[in-house]
């Protein structure tokens, strides 16, 4: 009779121990102990929080998103053709640096910190500074967004200057270059803004 009671004793605990054992996690339980994360809510919040960044990054902005401060850099380039009897071709160049603040009202203004750059005088092939503006002063502007570009406009001459947006509004990026044959001149400049804030 003990033979059989032993089996049966022990099938009959391993039955009651598969049914009272408690779930295992790897990582705590759920709602409040998970490392550093502050549970599942947590967690859930933070993905969310994610995954609207990288929505931003892709471009999926509006233009209070573009509300800020960004440094500016301005590389230039200008080639001057011969006017007999005025003056000689040229090649000038220019960098500049400078900041943009655009604020959430459609706002904003331009101030330029310093530039730089060098004049090639046809002819003589002297190289000479160039003549750029270290003191001009602050420029005001309007700005709308619109489909991936934000248009700067000028309110002391009335220029409109398109400038398209790139990861989610941390650069703003701007290349174009002008022939002027009444000069004669071409310009080709690039202007790269890049958030600060």
């Amino acid at each position: 009779m003990k033979s059989r009671v032993a089996p049966l004793l022990l099938a009959s605990t391993f039955v009651a121990l598969a049914f009272i054992s408690s779930p295992v996690f790897a990582q705590g339980r759920p709602g409040g102990t998970l490392p550093g994360a502050g549970g599942v809510q947590t967690l859930a919040s933070d993905l969310a929080a994610l995954a609207a960044r990288v929505a931003k990054l892709e471009g999926n902005i509006v233009a209070a998103d573009l509300a800020g401060t960004y440094s500016a850099v301005i590389l230039s380039t200008s080639l001057h053709g011969a006017r007999p009897g005025v003056a000689p071709a040229a090649i000038e160049t220019e960098a500049s640096r400078g900041s943009l603040t655009l604020n959430a009202n459609g706002t904003g203004q331009v101030t330029l910190l310093g530039c730089g750059g060098g004049r090639l005088t046809q002819g003589s092939w002297a190289l000479t500074a160039a003549e750029c503006d270290d003191d001009e002063p602050e420029s005001a502007l309007t700005w709308t967004y619109a489909d991936g570009v934000v248009t700067a406009t000028f309110l002391s001459d009335g220029d409109t200057v398109p400038f398209t947006v790139a990861l989610g509004g941390r650069f703003l990026i701007l290349g174009f270059g002008g022939f002027y044959p009444s000069d004669p001149s071409s310009d080709q400049f690039v202007i790269i803004l890049t958030r600060l804030k």
